[in-house]
């Protein structure tokens, strides 16, 4: 749980640096990370919702906020009219870049705060050994340790 904690309570700090350095709200700078991130310009409006947690009435007024301040502009899906997709204006595009400029620099500038150069060197290495797991690889700890207890 500590290290869900330091998270949250990290990534809440940079958030709100962001926040006061190019006016965007979390969930304002969450979208836009995560449309700049996407390989794919159009992400539809309910994939990310889903992502993001939201509920379609309150993503459809965060979507709103950000064509309105001209951030987004949403696009029918050229393969299913159903379907309605966020794009980056190049303004959003230029925010985003900004917020994870700024995000970026806040997160290194905590984490080498807090653990020097060294102590990014093993965290780096600690999460990279954690990336490497094979998805059930927990399960199958479990289910020995269990059969270890039980045998």
């Amino acid at each position: 749980m500590s290290i869900i904690r330091s998270y949250k309570h990290v990534n809440q700090m940079l958030t709100c640096h962001v926040e006061q350095e190019t006016g965007l709200s979390a969930p304002d700078f969450i979208v836009l990370a995560r449309l700049r991130r996407s390989s794919d310009p159009a992400v539809p409006l309910s994939a990310l919702a889903r992502e993001l947690a939201f509920s379609s009435g309150g993503f459809t007024k965060l979507a709103d906020r950000l064509q309105q301040a001209g951030l987004i502009q949403r696009q029918p899906s050229p393969c299913d009219r159903r379907v309605t997709n966020a794009v980056l204006t190049p303004a959003g595009q230029a925010a985003a870049d900004r917020a994870l400029a700024v995000y970026g620099a806040g997160l290194r500038e905590v984490v080498l705060c807090r653990l020097g150069t060294d102590g990014l060197r093993a965290m780096v290495s600690q999460m990279s050994r954690l990336g490497d797991l094979p998805s059930g690889c927990l399960d199958e700890q479990l289910d020995r340790e269990t059969t270890a207890r039980s045998g």
